[in-house]
């Protein structure tokens, strides 16, 4: 099986549950309240590492107490944190404002810094797995360079580099469908639809009790990325991906709590 390597933010959230969001200027009680580790590069890693896989995070944290923590969480998932850089600054954090029907709204706290990370592409071996979580244009190069030697590339939208094999993303973060790349948009509780080779197919997602969203589209990549990796049919990757972001929602964390080698036909056992 290929390593994965999974670039992209790595944050500590704050999330809020409250019984509805805030109009300007009026006052509204959270209910509960919880610190926790995330971050999209974060929670894709995670659910890889669960699943059995060798995955590589590439990403920062500052050099503070929600930097360590993160650390510590991603090591504890199994996750190689050698690539990880440690910036001058604060790691990146979220507040996640989380209404009764588990949908979540994010506001970032500290100033961004992933576009200064060096992404190690020498180390990157032919058909190993990248995953963009979040995509910088100055990652362009080195995207391609991977790709030239041999490299799936995979990234969330825009991902502009011709030789991206897939994009994956909510129907908000696509601007418009590529022609060449084959586009898997996720659409929430109306399912996935799959933009490929002049072809449309839809997926419905799988109906569950939603607690909490944060973390759905992450688990759905990572179902996505796995079965692609095993050389798997992409309807298996949709499928799989549905069904862990199924059991992501209904728990309230960042993160996959319940590992996906749970799933059926997965055995969590390193490769």
């Amino acid at each position: 099986m290929p390593d994965f390597w999974i670039i992209g933010p790595i944050a500590w959230d704050f999330a809020l549950y409250v019984d509805r969001l805030p109009a300007s200027g009026h006052f509204v009680q959270a209910t509960e309240s919880a610190e926790r580790p995330g971050g999209t590069g974060a929670n894709v890693a995670t659910a890889l590492s669960q699943a059995g896989g060798r995955v590589h995070m590439v990403g920062y944290v500052g050099s503070d107490t929600a930097g360590q923590s993160m650390m510590k969480a991603l090591t504890a998932a199994g996750v190689d944190v050698d690539h990880v850089q440690v910036l001058h600054g604060r790691t990146s954090s979220v507040v996640l404002l989380i209404e009764p029907n588990g949908e979540r709204t994010i506001v970032g706290i500290h100033p961004d810094l992933l576009h200064n990370i060096t992404i190690p592409v020498a180390a990157v071996a032919p058909g190993d797995i990248i995953y963009f979580a979040a995509w910088r244009d100055v990652f362009a190069p080195a995207a391609q360079a991977m790709a030239a030697a041999g490299a799936l590339v995979t990234s969330v939208p825009p991902g502009t580099i011709p030789a991206m094999r897939y994009l994956i993303g909510s129907r908000n973060d696509f601007t418009v469908i590529p022609e060449k790349t084959t586009a898997i948009v996720t659409e929430g509780a109306n399912g996935v639809t799959v933009y490929s080779a002049g072809r449309t197919d839809h997926f419905p997602a799988i109906p569950t009790d939603v607690v909490d969203a944060t973390g759905a589209g992450d688990a759905f990549a990572a179902g996505v990325l796995w079965e692609i990796s095993r050389g798997r049919p992409l309807v298996e990757g949709v499928q799989l991906g549905l069904a862990w972001a199924a059991t992501t929602v209904r728990v309230k964390s960042s993160m996959p709590t319940e590992a996906p080698a749970n799933q059926p036909g997965i055995k969590k056992q390193k490769p």
